[in-house]
């Protein structure tokens, strides 16, 4: 299969844009080290055997993507269960309330960046120095050089446009696309490609949670071109497409999934 013998790491990999992602990375051969907040511990189980049903090539691990200490022990237990190449990360965890941008407070402020952007970045270069240092170890062993390294971070149209209520929200995900071009930059010659995927709202539960009021959401709809959301597994096929073989020049790009939203 495409991703046959590749570990696939992903950050936010329980439920929702993050499950939509794993199973189809799964289905093409890529075995997965899935990322959890400490909060999900009591559900991770029940959560992979519903999404994967009984395997041994979906591993989860506990990790707070905001605390260093946590990011590093994550990932010394996946370089130590040495499952596959560690070739894949895909970061979906994310985090938005919405208030008016005077009323936000710090602490929320805070959590934004720190959840959107600043967890990316710890998870990413843990990836990155894992990735560089397992090439070198194959170049000294004289094996085969490795697949292509990809990062995918998941951004958001909020990114690209001001939305009402999303001040904190529309500045993480807009330093989440710049923090990924810098990705490309530096990485990219170490063969490692880094893009993002900007959707509008996804159909997922928390989605339908959040769109629940009808009037909003057809007032909504009636702004987008297509008229529709977008469903997890269009996030995660566009996903999956970056980290093939085939997109290995694709490197520093932003993938709007939004109906035209942004376009207008």
């Amino acid at each position: 299969m495409a991703l046959a013998s590749r570990l696939a790491i992903i950050g936010g990999g329980i439920g929702g844009i993050g499950s939509a992602t794993g199973k189809l990375l799964h289905s093409q051969g890529a075995k997965l080290a899935l990322l959890h907040a400490p909060f999900e511990s009591e559900n991770v189980q029940p959560a992979i055997e519903a999404t994967y049903g009984e395997t041994s090539d979906v591993k989860a691990y506990e990790c707070d993507i905001t605390s260093p200490e946590s990011v590093e022990k994550a990932f010394a237990a996946i370089a130590s269960d040495d499952v596959a190449f560690p070739s894949i990360l895909v970061n979906t965890a994310g985090y938005v309330n919405l208030s008016p941008l005077e009323e936000t407070t710090p602490e929320d402020s805070l959590k934004h960046y720190t959840i959107n952007l600043y967890g990316p970045t710890l998870v990413s270069q843990a990836f990155a120095r894992m990735y560089i240092a397992a090439s070198k170890q194959k170049a000294l062993q004289g094996a085969p050089p490795p697949p292509g390294g990809r990062i995918v971070n998941l951004a958001s149209q909020a990114g690209h446009v001001a939305l009402h209520l999303h001040g904190a929200y529309c500045a993480s995900k807009a330093g989440l696309i710049g923090l990924t071009r810098s990705m490309a930059s530096e990485w990219g010659p170490h063969g490692i490609t880094s893009n993002s995927v900007s959707p509008g709202p996804v159909w997922t539960a928390l989605g339908k949670k959040a769109w629940a009021d009808q009037t909003a959401r057809e007032a909504y709809q009636a702004n987008v071109p297509t008229g529709k959301f977008a469903e997890p597994e269009e996030v995660a096929r566009i996903v999956a497409f970056l980290c093939q073989d085939d997109a290995l020049n694709i490197n520093g790009t932003d993938i709007r999934l939004d109906g035209g939203y942004t376009a207008r």
